[in-house]
């Protein structure tokens, strides 16, 4: 296996909650997965924030990581949920799984860190 893309990104959690206090829903149905939205809505608000900040920037580290011309793809289809034991887990359908294919990759490896203010994500493309 090799690397084909490597992105990083991070949120300020802040921002986050400005936008789910100003557009809520609209937000997050334009942005999320039903089931993303399903594993937020049970949260407080501080939570609920920092949790949206923390797959916000797994989708912009994952969009970072295929390079090349992105504007296309939508954020709904870069999924980002927890598997037992808390590991994060990002898959992609629709043209965002084309555009996985298309550079080559076949495994997305993603990893989610916060801290008060910040999350920050790191996404890792292999062939």
């Amino acid at each position: 296996m090799s690397i084909v893309g490597l992105g990083t990104d991070i949120v300020a959690v802040g921002r986050m909650a400005d936008l789910l206090s100003r557009h809520g829903d609209r937000f997050l149905n334009r942005c999320f997965a039903p089931a993303e939205k399903l594993d937020l809505s049970g949260r407080h608000a501080t939570a609920r924030a920092m949790a949206v900040a923390g797959r916000w920037a797994a989708k912009e580290a994952f969009l970072k990581a295929l390079g090349g011309e992105i504007s296309h793809i939508p954020y709904h289809e870069i999924r980002v949920r927890n598997v037992a034991g808390g590991a994060p887990l990002l898959t992609v359908t629709g043209v965002a799984a084309q555009g996985l294919a298309a550079c080559g990759g076949h495994r997305v490896h993603l990893s989610l860190s916060h801290e008060r203010d910040y999350a920050v994500a790191t996404v890792l493309i292999e062939d």
